[in-house]
């Protein structure tokens, strides 16, 4: 009675031997199947641009630097007009001075 359970398994190892992929469960490693139908489902959309560049690795130094110059800068309506006087007379001064020392080259120039 052993001897029939043995003639069986020996018919199997031979098939096996005979061919390997008889014996073996087949598997799908990968499909891309529906996935276009699943991702268009609810529209590919663009991503999100942020509001704020963000600060993470840049040097800790320059961001802090940064916050205070800007704290700095905030300032009323009336002390924005009174720099913005001051810096249209230091031009005109600059521009005094570039006149002054074009005439004087061509002065030079002309000697």
């Amino acid at each position: 009675f052993w001897l029939k359970g043995y003639l069986q398994l020996e018919a199997i190892r031979s098939s096996f031997y005979l061919d390997p992929t008889a014996a073996m469960a087949k598997s799908k490693n990968h499909t891309g199947h529906n996935q276009i139908y699943k991702n268009h489902r609810n529209g590919i959309k663009k991503t999100r641009r942020p509001r704020k560049m963000s600060m993470q690795g840049m040097n800790c130094r320059f961001v802090r630097n940064q916050a205070f110059a800007k704290r700095g800068m905030k300032c009323t309506e009336e002390e924005k007009a009174e720099r913005l006087a001051a810096q249209k007379e230091a031009q005109k001064r600059i521009d005094e001075i570039r006149k002054k020392e074009a005439e004087e080259r061509l002065k030079e120039l002309g000697k």
